[in-house]
């Protein structure tokens, strides 16, 4: 005899507030875009968005004045679990990839900054600034 198949139950897709499905990328996507638009309102000029290099990824990053500020987007159902999905190595790729980016871009003379920025079910921002600390 032969044993039934067993399948993995579906993943739920994310939902947005409309009660649209989308996929996890898509709504990462959107919730950048969603940061991008914050941002810029404030006066930041977006640099470069997915920016790869030094072992990690940058989702944003902005410059305004003398300050490089590299944005780390999550999106999650709510900012806790967004805030909670970010854990060390992941803020530690992020510090490798800010520093290569400064060094291949040579943007010494710039103070660097990491935010992280939650965005909710309901597209709802959080942030919490500078929670890398550089020297």
């Amino acid at each position: 005899m032969i044993a039934p198949e067993t399948a993995d139950p579906p993943t739920p897709e994310p939902v947005t507030g409309s009660g649209v499905v989308v996929s996890p990328r898509q709504a990462g996507a959107e919730a950048e875009r969603r940061v991008e638009r914050y941002l810029r309102w404030r006066g930041w000029r977006l640099c470069a968005r997915n920016w790869i290099g030094g072992g990690g990824e940058l989702d944003l990053v902005f410059a305004r004045w003398r300050t490089l500020l590299i944005v780390e987007v999550r999106s999650r159902p709510t900012h806790a679990e967004a805030f909670a999905s970010i854990d060390t190595p992941k803020l530690q790729r992020t510090v490798l990839a800010a520093r290569a980016l400064v060094r291949a871009q040579k943007l010494e003379r710039y103070r660097l900054r990491v935010d992280l920025i939650a965005v909710d079910q309901e597209g709802l921002i959080e942030r919490r600034r500078e929670v890398i600390p550089f020297g």
